[in-house]
């Protein structure tokens, strides 16, 4: 039996094209229709509230010469009765409405004013409302704001600090704290005496010692700091730290403790007499040269046109 290739093709073209045809276009979208235009002119500015079936979208400009604001509403048509009108109050003119565009279908409001404005639009479902302003009015409304608003004071942020000092050791864990605060709270507990210069109150630091040592935290607190110490033994309790002294290490230098070690007690002995100096010879110097120096209106369209630009 001999197959005919070309019958099958033929068939499945054939049955691509029954369902192509059969495929339902796509709905097109409802198209909205502006019901109405209410302006209102008063000392804050112009309000203008346009009213549509749908929602509707909306492209702005602003024209000089004479002074205007043009808004065109794709995918829309007017009203029947829906045209222009002359209003005269304040900076506002009036308006006029028109089918701008028939394909795609457009409808294009004019506000005519007699000053140019700032403006705003805010959509709103089914409305769209249009803030006109002035700069004066702008400035006013600003002002207004202003001194109406309130702003709280920002929380102080939380006092973050633990200080514990037991059985000759130190821990600290302190988030965001000024070295002087945590300096002054390690004197309170062990006693032990700090002088703070005036710049380590600003000196915010985050840090997490462990207990150590009385002096290897304090090293470990205060290397990289700003400040040079110097740690002073007890006179009464050798090994026991007396005072701790911090200095401006500059802007070059390494913070570094620097431990003084006691000197030897002196023996009560008569002091040997001091050897004569010798006596002093004066000598020439040979004089040198001195070294030279070197030198020294029209009319409104029809009912159906589109409103001029």
């Amino acid at each position: 039996m001999h197959s005919r290739p070309w019958l099958i093709t033929l068939l499945v073209v054939a049955g691509a094209a029954v369902l192509l045809h059969a495929t339902p276009p796509p709905a097109a979208k409802p198209l909205a229709t502006l019901e109405s235009v209410k302006c209102t002119s008063n000392t804050s500015g112009i309000t203008v509230e346009i009213a549509a079936s749908e929602p509707v979208a909306l492209r702005s400009q602003v024209i000089t010469d004479p002074d205007r604001l043009i808004l065109d509403f794709p995918n829309s048509q007017p009203a029947v009765g829906l045209r222009t009108r002359l209003l005269n109050q304040g900076d506002l003119k009036g308006y006029r409405v028109a089918r701008y565009s028939p394909n795609p279908p457009t409808t294009r409001v004019v506000i005519d004013l007699n000053s140019p404005q700032h403006y705003q639009i805010f959509p709103d479902g089914k409305t769209v409302i249009v803030k006109l302003m002035s700069d004066q009015q702008q400035a006013a409304a600003k002002a207004h704001l202003d001194n109406a608003s309130y702003t709280p004071t920002p929380p102080k942020p939380a006092f973050n600090l633990d200080v514990a000092y037991k059985n000759g050791r130190l821990s600290v864990v302190a988030d965001h704290v000024s070295l002087a605060q945590i300096l002054n709270e390690v004197h309170r507990q062990t006693g032990t005496d700090i002088s703070v210069p005036p710049g380590a109150a600003q000196e915010q630091i985050v840090v997490s010692i462990p207990p150590l040592p009385l002096r290897e935290a304090l090293v470990s607190l205060l290397n990289g700091s700003r400040f040079n110490f110097v740690m002073v033994d007890s006179d009464r309790e050798p090994g026991m730290l007396k005072s701790v002294v911090l200095t401006y290490r500059g802007a070059a230098g390494i913070s570094q403790p620097a431990i003084p070690t006691p000197e030897p007690p002196v023996a009560d002995t008569p002091p040997e007499p001091e050897p004569e100096p010798p006596p002093m010879q004066m000598e020439t110097q040979p004089e040198i040269p001195a070294q030279p120096q070197e030198g020294a209106g029209q009319q409104g369209p029809p009912p159906d046109s589109p409103p001029p630009q």
